[in-house]
């Protein structure tokens, strides 16, 4: 009888995590759209699927960078933290790297490369816009015929060391508004 209570015990609590632990997954990100600054980087296009997430735009940004940094102790790939601010287009760059997480301004924990012996690349961790299925092609289309012609611009919010693109942009129009006027 002790045994079946303490069986009973572990599979509530097993239930209980398996459950808390997604709602909190979801939970994180909508926090950060919610209640994260809204930073604009300047994109380049890719094109792709993933087959659990669906359609997306790939998002390649212009602003993944940064010179002047001694990459002598960097490892490839390592986790880092990406200080960011904005120039005086109000676009998005990252102006500075560091180990330890800071304890104030805007940041977003991202992987980091040695590309020169002062250059480092950094892979940001936003780099999907998704969309529902039947826009993706079209909306793939029109992103990749617009590269070089207007710019594009990705929204993305950015609190506590995460980022979540809210808005994808062409020129100055959102990629919803782009859409509807070309079918």
């Amino acid at each position: 009888m002790k045994n079946k209570k303490w069986l009973l015990s572990l599979f509530i609590l097993v239930a209980f995590i398996q459950l808390t632990v997604p709602i909190f997954m979801a939970w994180r990100w909508e926090d950060v759209l919610q209640t994260g600054r809204r930073f604009y980087w300047e994109t380049a296009p890719v094109d792709p699927y993933d087959a659990f997430k669906g359609r997306y735009v790939a998002l390649g940004f212009k602003e993944n960078t940064l010179s002047g940094v001694n990459t002598e102790q960097l490892i490839g790939g390592q986790l880092v933290y990406a200080i960011i601010d904005e120039n005086t287009e109000g676009k998005a760059y990252i102006s500075g790297l560091s180990m330890v997480r800071p304890d104030s301004g805007y940041y977003i924990k991202a992987k980091a490369y040695a590309v020169g012996k002062d250059k480092v690349h950094v892979n940001l961790p936003f780099n999907r816009y998704y969309l529902p299925e039947e826009l993706a092609a079209q909306a793939e289309t029109v992103y990749r015929e617009s590269a070089g012609k207007q710019s594009g611009v990705a929204a993305v919010r950015i609190k506590d060391g995460y980022g979540v693109v809210e808005q994808l942009y062409i020129g100055n129009k959102p990629l919803q508004e782009v859409l509807q006027q070309t079918r």
